[in-house]
């Protein structure tokens, strides 16, 4: 079922021209010598940020989820222990916020210490990476016959626009995530890789269709017709034969697909806009474009996005590899911070830092760290979180809490209350029994809370 907009959002709308007028209205003039190519170009940036201030202004939350995938040690990252014998070799740097120290390996974010806060017990019982992720993702201890949706789908749903331009949900690297029994447009748009260009954004005659309320060329209607006929005719077919569920996705994908091509907000994913001064702060290639993508995308008005920095598996040399790759995450989240905050849209995007785990204190014969599920910390800033806050205490060894554990269920209910969500709702999964959106076994951290 897709959501209604609210009263504001329709009186939003009417009070401002929609994206297709101001194209029409553009071509039209630069159609009659009226209008330079250079202000045609205005019309278009003008679209975009009136489409992205009008998301923003109506949805009000935004989400980013940079996950660490593999399990991050907090030992050389937001937890460290130097000095001691499950330490490790890395220094901490002292952030002046109570005890708070970063590891030595992220420098620039330890300088950001004043927007963040950190939650440094959360625990599970979930020692398996597949688990592991799935809770961490759902908010709900995995269940085979629960098909639960995840964060990003659950965002999309409450504070998603899912009747814009943009996808309500778009997750940058790793493997794509579910929307559960949530609807389909609640899935996340899926970019392998945030260095490439994506793919098929390109539609030709589409600008011109759009702008003109034309279908095209007289010609080319009859074709385009008997394609509809058959395209309907065979989903009619799949339906009766109980795949409703399927082409309910494929449609929802090809309208949203139609929209996006038609849209000058696609601009948004198209990196080419950026000079190397930002591409430098971010870190250049690999990660650091994903970041900055995902910057672009939450300036656009898109409600949910994640970005996946894999390789904290480190079973094997995990001195080196944190090393490697805290110098991808350092740079790339903290100017991320930056630009947020000097966008303004810092107060309104929760920002979560967080993998499925952490890692062991004692160091195997490989020079690695195994699964640590017992207590790992989570990193948060934005939307509504309280800054320069610490949540929860290890002993020296960073084996045992001793201060404010908190679980899984406890973060999720602590996101819905920052974002707005309501996690009282209901899906109804395979089993039929309606299941809420958030555990409600969980407990808002209170501390967090601006």
């Amino acid at each position: 079922m897709l959501l209604v907009p609210d009263r504001d959002d329709r009186a939003l709308r009417s009070a401002v021209w929609s994206r297709r007028e101001l194209l029409r209205r553009a071509l039209q003039g630069a159609a009659a010598g009226a209008v330079a190519p250079a202000f045609a170009g205005l019309f278009a940036r003008h679209a975009l940020a009136a489409a992205a201030a009008g998301t923003a202004a109506v949805r009000g939350k935004q989400l980013l989820l940079v996950w660490l995938d593999g399990g991050p040690s907090h030992f050389e990252t937001f937890d460290p222990k130097p000095g001691v014998a499950t330490g490790g070799p890395f220094g901490a740097i002292d952030t002046g916020i109570g005890d708070w120290r970063f590891s030595e390996l992220l420098p620039e974010l330890a300088q950001r210490a004043p927007h963040l806060s950190i939650v440094r017990t959360v625990t599970s019982k979930e020692s398996s990476h597949g688990r592991a992720r799935d809770l961490m993702h759902f908010g709900y201890r995995p269940n085979p016959s629960v098909d639960y949706p995840t964060l990003g789908a659950i965002a999309a749903l409450e504070i998603g626009d899912r009747e814009g331009d943009l996808p309500p949900f778009v997750q940058i690297g790793g493997t794509p995530r579910t929307a559960g029994h949530l609807p389909a447009d609640c899935a996340p748009f899926f970019i392998a890789d945030g260095n490439e260009k994506v793919a098929n954004l390109e539609c030709p005659d589409c600008e011109l269709q759009a702008a003109t309320g034309g279908d095209g060329t007289a010609d080319a209607r009859p074709d385009r017709e008997r394609l509809e006929a058959l395209r309907a005719a065979i989903d009619g077919e799949f339906r009766e034969r109980g795949h409703g569920r399927t082409v309910e996705l494929f449609e929802t994908r090809r309208r949203a697909a139609t929209r996006l091509m038609r849209s000058p907000l696609k601009k948004a994913f198209d990196l080419g806009d950026e000079n190397d001064a930002t591409r430098r702060r971010y870190g250049g290639r690999g990660f650091g474009s994903s970041m900055l993508l995902a910057r672009r995308l939450l300036e656009a008005g898109v409600g949910a996005v994640e970005v996946e920095l894999p390789g904290f598996d480190t079973h094997a040399d995990n001195f080196p590899r944190h090393q490697k790759l805290c110098a991808a995450l350092d740079p790339a989240l903290a100017a991320l911070v930056d630009d947020l905050i000097a966008r303004g849209l810092w107060e309104r995007t929760l920002v979560v830092c967080m993998g499925e785990f952490g890692r062991t204190p004692s160091v195997n014969a490989g020079g690695g760290r195994d699964h640590w599920p017992n207590n790992f910390p989570v990193l948060l800033g934005g939307g509504g979180i309280r800054p320069a806050t610490v949540v929860g205490r290890t002993d020296d060894r960073g084996e045992t809490i001793l201060e404010r554990p908190v679980q899984v269920a406890d973060l999720f209910a602590t996101f819905a209350a920052l974002l707005g969500i309501d996690g009282d709702r209901e899906f109804n999964p395979t089993t039929r029994r309606p299941t809420k959106l958030i555990d409600p076994d969980g407990a808002v951290v209170k501390e967090l809370l601006a």
